[in-house]
Order: C-alpha cells, then sequence, then structure tokens
C-alpha cells in the first residue's frame, strides 16, 4: 500500500517519504502507537517505497511514494517480495532467536532484486531478550542497503537497548471527521 492510500497520519508519513527522497531514512525504525491504527500498513508503504519499481512524487511534489502497481509492489503487497522479510510471532506466541539470526544472515546479503533488504519485526515487544540481544549488533552497525522496521503497541517491553538503537514514530488514532459523529 503506497504512502497516499494510508488513511490519516500525514505529518509521520511526509516525514518518512522526505527522508526516502532525501536516502536519510534511519537504518532502523520503531513504529509505536496503540493496536489498529495501521502500523504495519505504513510499514508495508515503507518496504514497498524503498524497493518500487516506478516511486512517482505525491500530491504536494515533494516526496516520493511507492506506486503501488509494479511487479515490487505487488508482491511486497502479496507477501512475496524476496527482499522484504517480516518477522512475526510463531506458535509459541514470541518472536525467537532462531527467526532472529535468519533475518540477520538474509539482510547481510544484497538485496536480490529491489534497491533495499527491508525487516519488518511486527509484534516486536514479542521479541523474546535473546532474540533481542541478538539483533543490538546488527541494528548497531546495519548492513549496507538494509532497512528495519520494528512495530509495536508496547515499546516499554523492548529492552532499552533496542530502543535507543532506533528513531521511534509514533502513530496516534485518527481523529473523527466532525461529519462521522453525527
Amino acid at each position: 500500500m503506497p504512502f497516499r492510500e494510508v488513511v490519516g497520519h500525514r505529518a509521520v508519513i511526509s516525514r518518512i517519504a522526505q527522508a526516502v527522497e532525501g536516502d536519510s531514512l534511519p537504518p532502523s525504525v520503531l513504529l509505536t502507537g496503540p493496536g489498529g491504527v495501521g502500523k504495519r500498513l505504513l510499514a508495508g508503504a515503507i518496504a514497498q517505497t524503498l524497493n518500487c519499481g516506478a516511486p512517482r512524487r505525491d500530491a504536494s511534489g515533494l516526496a516520493v511514494d511507492a506506486c503501488g502497481s509494479c511487479s515490487a509492489c505487488r508482491r511486497i503487497a502479496g507477501g512475496v517480495y524476496p527482499d522484504v522479510l517480516v518477522l512475526a510471532p510463531g506458535e509459541g506466541g514470541s518472536i525467537t532467536v532462531d527467526q532472529v539470526r535468519v533475518a540477520i544472515e538474509q539482510v547481510g546479503y544484497r538485496p536480490f532484486e529491489g534497491r533495499r533488504r527491508v525487516i519488518v519485526v511486527d509484534d516486536a515487544d514479542l521479541l523474546v531478550p535473546a532474540a533481542q540481544n541478538a539483533l543490538l549488533k546488527t541494528l548497531e552497525e546495519p548492513p549496507p542497503r538494509s532497512q528495519f522496521v520494528l512495530v509495536t503497541a508496547r515499546p516499554d517491553m523492548l529492552l532499552d537497548t533496542v530502543r535507543s538503537r532506533c528513531p521511534r514514530l509514533r502513530i496516534g488514532h485518527l481523529r473523527r471527521h466532525p461529519a462521522a459523529a453525527a
């Protein structure tokens, strides 16, 4: 989903899009906010924008956005793009150190097709402590052409050392439009 299709959060999206455009997006970011506000959608939009085959300017003309229709964008949206890996809790309800080790190994290789290898850590608060510790060095010294996006509603559950290595982008509740309340 391109940035333009994410509902609300224009200020955060603008900051991210301009950072992507200026090649100044930090190699790891922490998207925080209550459940259901669009953090996962925003993580997908970041992955698409970083790897889009035909990026375009947003309506303001100031920042880049994914096209949403090229092969890379469609496969990222479908969860089958080789340069985007999503880590999510497994059957045990946590993200294990073995999952993190696989991600670290993959991010060490050059991107297969796209411009960046993107690792999305969904429900990052469910990383077991050993997995968080395994991730630290990579967050501290990320390989070139890599991007980590940690997503959580409970950032306080992450180790201080992990939080300190990832600039936090807070995603808040959407405001109700006055017409919707009527």
